[in-house]
């Protein structure tokens, strides 16, 4: 998973990230599609927001409550899972650790296996 440039928290940092923009727009699509249970959800948390936060109904355009309920969603979401980086982190280091023991032992099997065929092919009798 890791190209080389991330270190792991990097990497599940940016996980993290990617997860909650496509949240955020999948509840969005569901909103403006008037889903079963986003859209009712959305219009409730829109109808929250916009009681705590009076100003944004100054904003002009139909479709900003669902903007900002979608946005709320998966700025929250974000807000949660950023305390989630550090151990997923140490699962991708420990999966990197475990990955790269089998790929030491397979080398080991394998250059055991060129060593003994090479011995074969050699054809040298000892008795």
């Amino acid at each position: 998973m890791t190209d080389g440039h991330q270190s792991p928290l990097q990497e599940a940092r940016s996980i993290i990230t990617i997860t909650t923009i496509l949240v955020g727009i999948v509840c969005y699509v569901g909103a403006i599609k008037n889903a079963p249970v986003i859209s009712p959800a959305l219009f409730w948390l829109a109808t929250q927001i916009y009681n705590w936060l009076p100003m944004l109904s100054r904003m002009p355009g139909g479709q900003i409550p669902m903007l900002v309920s979608s946005a709320a969603v998966g700025g929250g979401l974000w807000i949660l899972g950023m305390p989630l980086a550090g151990p997923m982190a140490a699962w991708f280091s420990a999966g990197q650790l475990g990955r790269l023991e089998q790929q030491t032992l397979k080398l080991k099997r394998n250059r055991a296996r060129i060593q003994k065929r090479r011995r074969d092919r050699d054809q040298f009798d000892v008795t």
